[in-house]
């Protein structure tokens, strides 16, 4: 891949469907088998040292990583999106954080924060620091929501996007999702027997620490010095920003650059 990669990415993100309404219901992801407890499962038995060159690009590993999308790393939070400025360009769609709008849903230590989908379509990465060190991911591209542990072998790592794109033998991208490692966060916001994460061109996030690549959708690393190695899932809920609200009175909410910081 070329250093056109962020320009091709942002392209299509800007022509895919907005989030735009959900259904009336929320769906919550453990990854833990339903006991709400944060824990990681295996995707499939395969070699995790062939997970890159079974993909596409095989090239994965050798590409270089893409200036152009910056995660947020100093996450800031209010009880609305009030302070946001009408023409504030890091927001897709409307700068107002409407009823209706998408937001991932997490709860740790008896305390609630969202982070609207919205905020996403321009940074795809949020490092947060709630119950313990918080990773949070959208793939505009894949309509794909990951939500994990940042800690790996005991050191909390700060995530980033690499600007490149791979798609997962659909066979492990498709045990991910049924294991609940990922969830769709589209049109429609929550999944049902019609709607299913796509099998496409994913974000590849990256360690600043050891720069391993890591798939969204497999929530495990493809290249570098951690391959093989899968983050822990952290249980979250999709939800509409009015039901997230409703239950969780007094939730905190993401919000958008420049209130939050990104990545150099």
């Amino acid at each position: 891949m070329t250093g056109t990669t962020s320009r091709r990415r942002l392209l299509a993100v800007t022509a895919a469907a907005g989030v735009g309404a959900l259904a009336g219901c929320t769906a919550r992801f453990d990854g833990s088998d339903g006991d709400g407890s944060p824990t990681s499962r295996p995707t499939t038995a395969v070699d995790p040292s062939s997970l890159a060159a079974n993909g596409n690009p095989a090239s994965i590993c050798s590409a270089p990583v893409v200036e152009g999308i910056r995660g947020i790393v100093e996450p800031a939070f209010a009880s609305d999106w009030s302070a946001v400025d009408p023409d504030n360009e890091f927001v897709y769609g409307e700068p107002t954080l409407g009823e209706e709008r998408a937001v991932i849903g997490v709860v740790a230590d008896g305390a609630a924060r969202a982070y609207p989908i919205d905020a996403f379509w321009r940074h795809e990465v949020v490092n947060d620091e709630f119950g313990g060190p918080l990773l949070v991911t959208y793939c505009p591209l894949c309509r794909s929501g990951m939500v994990a542990s940042r800690v790996v072998d005991g050191e909390a790592l700060t995530f980033d996007a690499s600007g490149q794109l791979w798609v997962p033998p659909e066979i492990h991208s498709r045990s991910a999702e049924r294991g609940g490692d990922v969830f769709v966060a589209g049109s429609r916001g929550v999944p049902d027997e019609n709607e299913s994460v796509r099998n496409t061109a994913n974000l590849v996030l990256y360690d600043t620490a050891t720069e391993s690549y890591w798939s969204q959708l497999l929530a495990t690393a493809i290249c570098g010095p951690h391959t093989g190695t899968r983050l822990t899932i952290r249980p979250s809920t999709l939800s509409t920003w009015g039901q997230w609200r409703a239950a969780q009175p007094e939730t905190d909410v993401l919000l958008p650059a420049p209130h939050s910081e990104l990545s150099e």
